[in-house]
């Protein structure tokens, strides 16, 4: 599951991180365009409706997908461009 923020961080990081744990997603991903950062939430707890693991990256580095383990993706291409 991705989600893009900017205005709506704090309701992506709580209400939906919670609904999304409680699913058992086994990853959740939010484009943090406010702090120019990805987010990745693995390792779901249903019972207690959070992810036990948090990894911010920031561009330069790659997000690692869950579901499929040889695939990764660039930070760069989640977020907007940076003009010069």
């Amino acid at each position: 599951m991705l989600e893009v923020a900017h205005s709506s961080l704090a309701q992506d990081r709580l209400t939906k991180s919670f609904i999304y744990a409680k699913a058992g997603i086994p990853q959740y991903v939010i484009v943090n365009l406010r702090d120019d950062c990805v987010e990745s939430y693995i390792a779901p707890s249903a019972p207690r409706r959070r992810y036990r693991e948090r990894t911010v990256l920031v561009r330069g580095e790659r997000l690692q997908l869950v579901t499929f383990p040889d695939v990764t993706i660039a930070v760069d291409d989640l977020l907007p461009r940076v003009l010069d």
